[in-house]
């Protein structure tokens, strides 16, 4: 039960979490994380050569380079990927049969999380 509701709140899924929709998300959360460990391995591989050629003189540099680029690819790389693909196989979709209660529970959702984020800013403020 606890690992349906992280998995609906990580990939967005509004509405039942049937076993389609979790086989396909499986399969897209697999290929993105295949896809971050060929890139995680080239890139450190990359990087210890950068560093070796360079003697060891800028490595502070090269690092913050290095975890910016790695900031940015799984931003977008992974990230966008994961949207893309969820988009594309219809999963994100619910079949709304009552728009009124519908928008009613999304505004009251929208209203809880507007809440806890203005006390969680006006905590952190003071």
């Amino acid at each position: 039960m606890r690992t349906s509701k992280i998995i609906k709140r990580f990939y967005g899924v509004q509405g039942v979490l049937d076993e389609y929709r979790r086989q396909e998300l499986y399969k897209i959360g697999n290929t993105g994380f295949m896809a971050l460990f060929c890139y995680t391995l080239i890139s450190n591989v990359i990087v210890f050569v950068i560093v070796s050629l360079d003697n060891y003189k800028h490595v502070q540099d090269i690092l913050i380079w290095y975890m910016s680029i790695n900031i940015l690819f799984l931003r977008y790389g992974i990230c966008g990927y994961v949207l893309i693909a969820t988009r594309r196989r219809h999963l994100l979709e619910n079949e709304v049969l009552d728009i009124q209660s519908q928008k009613l529970h999304l505004t009251f959702l929208a209203t809880r999380q507007g809440i806890f984020l203005d006390y969680s800013i006006i905590y952190l403020m003071y």
